[in-house]
């Protein structure tokens, strides 16, 4: 009996310790505000580790990825001309935006001066005017989202038909398929969850594209300061896991992560250093992390393959990771529903 009391109180003592290192990271998150450059648990192999920058082959998919960029900050400014220095050369086929487009409240209308301040302006490089997929963002939702809509129909280049839609972009016989939620309603109204997931689950069952990419604004995996989005985990893994996504890309950190949970098939990336910077960490399951800000670029290969890599406010690439999709451990396999 005293033995069975040690261990709960060892167990309780452990989850404590535990809670009080998550609460620690958050309150130095807090204190740090938005232009930390700090990275908690760096392995020592990876500090100050760069990579080349290689033209990509000529029957790959580049797509550049891009979060929480509309802030007007210097950060934005320097990630912009970043994008403009490496799509000069690598040519990227479209930019992926993982929302919080316009900060702090999205916009009012289809005329308002953020459109062209934060964005046509910022990202005017000849480089750069290729189509951008757009998701929505939390704070998209302080404003107008029937404005950031009805700015696609003006807007070529502006891609964003409905709050959630599939698109996809090829290269010969090279198809990646796009597969865009908006995790803001899905996280908040039970009903619209329920038919995002079914229709995702749908169209994702239909697609015979050689790579699926799931984009989201919200986590469902990170160790930065949301940590884990306990709702994606438990009812959006499973259908990523059942139909062969490759990645899942989201925003909503201010950090860049590449994570590999060995109980997800799929590859999770994080994208949220557009215009903010938040102190971010590696976790038990981290491939890569920084922050500071920056951009990601995808290199979609014909054998299903990608190729992402990390790339700082500067310019620099500082991670670069390969990712497919995986096999589950033993007794790990996804749930069917």
């Amino acid at each position: 009996m005293k033995r069975s009391v040690v261990v709960v109180l060892s167990f309780i003592g452990l989850m404590a310790c535990a809670q009080l290192s998550t609460m620690g990271f958050r309150a130095r998150v807090i204190l740090d505000g938005e232009r930390s450059t700090t990275i908690e648990n760096e392995p020592q192999v990876h500090h100050q580790r760069h990579f080349a920058t290689l033209p990509p082959e000529s029957s790959d998919v580049v797509l550049f990825v891009l979060g929480d960029w509309g802030s007007g900050s210097a950060i934005q400014r320097d990630v912009a001309r970043a994008m403009a220095l490496h799509a000069r050369g690598t040519r990227p086929h479209a930019i992926i935006s993982t929302g919080d487009n316009f900060y702090p409240s999205g916009v009012s209308s289809v005329s308002d001066r953020l459109f062209r301040e934060r964005w046509e302006k910022t990202y005017a490089d000849s480089s750069l005017q290729v189509q951008w997929i757009v998701a929505l963002g939390n704070h998209d939702y302080g404003g107008s989202i029937a404005a950031q809509l009805e700015y696609s129909r003006l807007q070529p280049r502006w891609y964003l038909p409905a709050p959630y839609y599939t698109t996809t972009v090829n290269v010969g016989t090279n198809v990646v398929a796009l597969f865009v939620l908006d995790t803001d309603s899905l996280l908040s109204h039970h009903a619209n969850r329920m038919r995002q997931l079914q229709w995702l689950d749908s169209v994702l069952g239909e697609s015979s594209a050689g790579t699926k990419i799931v984009i989201g604004h919200h986590p469902l995996r990170s160790y930065g300061f949301y940590g884990d989005t306990r709702v994606l985990v438990e009812q959006l893994k499973p259908i990523l896991d059942r139909h062969g996504v490759v990645l899942y890309l989201c925003g909503h950190e201010h950090d860049l992560q590449i994570i590999e949970h060995p109980n997800d098939r799929f590859t999770c990336v994080v994208s949220g250093g557009g215009g903010h910077a938040r102190r971010t960490r590696y976790g038990e399951y981290s491939r890569a992390a920084w922050t500071g800000g920056g951009f990601v670029i995808l290199r979609c290969k014909l054998d299903g393959r990608v190729v992402i890599q990390l790339v700082s406010r500067q310019g620099t690439v500082v991670a670069e990771h390969s990712a497919s999709i995986r096999v589950h451990r033993q007794g790990l396999e996804p749930r069917t529903r």
